[in-house]
């Protein structure tokens, strides 16, 4: 809980997104990612959902948890979402910055707030 409330203390202060402001779906990933949990990170999604990373697809929660627990969570720590560069009911693309890489993701999620499709992309 401790890690929670410092990071979103960090995140206010370096203009990350604010949970307040993120939809559910993608507060619960952002809150996860930062704690390293992969139970609360695999909570987040849809039972059948779909992960494209730039040109890599995953499908379902085996792939998906399989994928973030090599290449996710172990820096984690160091995900923030900047900004909201769309947004629709059920859809949001946002700006990321994580590790050094400044990213786009696209979710999408269903009426319960469970990500069904993800997709991530090098910003331009």
């Amino acid at each position: 809980m401790l890690r929670y409330v410092l990071g979103l203390c960090a995140c206010l202060v370096a203009g990350q997104a604010a949970a307040q402001d993120l939809p559910r779906a993608i507060d619960c990933y952002q809150t996860a990612t930062n704690a390293e949990d992969i139970d609360a990170y695999m909570a987040c999604f849809t039972a059948d959902p779909v992960m494209l990373d730039v040109r890599r697809e995953f499908t379902g929660q085996d792939a998906i948890r399989a994928w973030a627990l090599r290449e996710v969570i172990p820096h984690g720590d160091t995900f923030a979402h900047r900004m909201i560069l769309e947004d629709a009911p059920g859809y949001a693309k946002t700006e990321v910055k994580w590790l050094s890489w400044v990213v786009h993701y696209s979710y999408w999620w269903d009426d319960d707030g469970r990500i069904a499709r993800m997709s991530l992309q090098y910003a331009d």
